[in-house]
């Protein structure tokens, strides 16, 4: 069997993360060393997950993609209608395997996505009928080519390979060389993430020194090695733990000279702040979403989450509706699934109150349907519920039409007044108007 796609990375050997048990999934890729960086730091999937903006991003997709209910429809020549009680709904909207809502399972492949760039999900049928979605591990699946030339995906689940048809995984790619294997974002942005992994532990290991920067002990007397060690010891002891910023009494013509520099020479605030936009920018998350508050006001906070949701949550629910539809439903079937991004991109309440009155008075939407937008109960009267307004003062500009319309109209009788009681003043106007049109 072939593997499709690009080949691995070179690998260097490294043990660096010791924390990860030889027994976890991540062992084979901390074995590997992952991806370096020039900042000194080893970056694979395990270790940027350990970085907060990393793990920020990531949990806001996930968590993004997830809350958003997605609807079963079918689609008719006469519209499309919601398909609430078809099985397939149930599976897709609450419960995709024995194990798992639907909002881990969703969120689950969001996750595997954006960190390795694929998501794997196995369909379990019977009798052709999809039953279950089971999620696979990304970096234990992988497509290949049978020697037939057919597609498909091998998997290994404890410690056993299996071949899957192609038809019975969802894969859902990032962005690829292929069309078919997704390039990983952080294999692609490893630079990025060891700068920001490299700064988090400087910046760690300036405050387990308690902010100091390195010092040296200077004298001009010879000093022997045992009162060099004696000297290093009783000076930490002086300046660590509790005993942090105490008056240090020195003798032997000892100067304090420090030979490090502060963060604000590192330049270490800027640097994180600008590693924290650098990486919310490459998964198209803002920065304000992470931690980022500066220029961020309550007019564009608006704003930014809209576009959020309109083109980087959009793009990824576009990967996963298309592969869904792709696999689970028959292409006769007219079913579709889509996510409801409505809720979401929808403004303040008072533009969509107006847009519902404007849909209501131009016959785009019914009572009921502008009452679902708002989040409200239908009307029991269908009559005005499900009814669409007329503008009567109004029609197209088609003569066509305009026949059309006085024929309706002359069709219908109009309903006859109830006549008037005997010696009311209206019948007594009538009377008046008659006499007074006589010739």
């Amino acid at each position: 069997m072939i593997q499709l796609g690009l080949s691995p990375p070179e690998r260097r050997s490294s043990l660096e993360n010791p924390q990860i048990p030889l027994s976890s999934p991540a062992a084979f890729e901390i074995l590997g060393g992952g991806w370096g960086s020039d900042a000194g730091e080893v970056v694979n999937e395990y270790t940027a997950m350990r970085q907060a903006t990393v793990f920020s991003c990531i949990k806001t997709l996930g968590e993004s993609v997830a809350s958003l209910p997605l609807c079963l429809h079918k689609v008719t020549d006469k519209g499309i209608t919601q398909q609430v009680n078809s099985p397939l709904y149930r599976l897709l909207s609450a419960e995709p395997n024995s194990e798992m809502t639907a909002f881990s399972f969703f969120e689950t492949l969001t996750v595997h996505l954006n960190l390795t760039g694929n998501a794997y999900a196995q369909i379990q049928r019977s009798n052709g009928v999809p039953i279950a979605l089971w999620p696979l591990h990304p970096r234990l699946t992988r497509p290949v080519r049978l020697p037939s030339g057919d597609l498909a995906y091998e998997t290994e689940d404890g410690g056993q390979k299996r071949i899957l048809k192609a038809s019975d995984v969802l894969h859902v790619p990032l962005t690829s060389w292929d069309g078919l294997v997704g390039l990983s974002p952080i294999q692609q942005a490893a630079r990025a993430i060891g700068l920001s992994i490299g700064a988090e532990k400087y910046g760690s290991r300036l405050f387990r020194n308690g902010s100091v920067p390195l010092l040296a002990l200077s004298t001009a007397e010879r000093v022997k090695a045992e009162d060099k060690s004696r000297i290093r010891a009783d000076f930490e002891a002086l300046q660590s733990g509790d005993n942090q910023h105490r008056v240090a009494v020195l003798d032997q013509n000892l100067t304090l000279t420090k030979i490090g520099i502060s963060p604000e020479e590192a330049q270490f605030l800027e640097t994180r702040a600008y590693q924290r936009s650098d990486i919310a920018a490459i998964y198209r998350v803002p920065a304000s979403f992470v931690g980022e508050q500066q220029k961020i006001s309550n007019s564009n906070m608006q704003e930014q989450n809209k576009e959020f949701y309109a083109s980087t949550i959009r793009a990824l629910c576009s990967r996963i509706e298309a592969e869904i539809n792709r696999k689970l439903f028959a292409p006769t079937s007219g079913l579709v699934a889509k996510f409801d991004l409505s809720e979401r991109l929808r403004g303040d309440w008072e533009s969509v109150a107006a847009a519902v009155t404007t849909m209501r008075q131009w016959s785009i939407a019914t009572a009921n349907e502008g009452r679902h937008l708002l989040g409200l109960p239908s009307l029991d009267n269908q009559v005005w519920g499900d009814s669409l307004l007329i503008p009567v003062n109004m029609t197209v500009v088609s003569a066509t039409s305009g026949e059309k319309l006085l024929d309706a109209s002359a069709s219908v009788p109009a309903a006859a007044a109830p006549a008037p009681p005997e010696g009311t003043m209206a019948d007594d106007a009538t009377t008046e108007v008659g006499t007074n049109d006589e010739p």
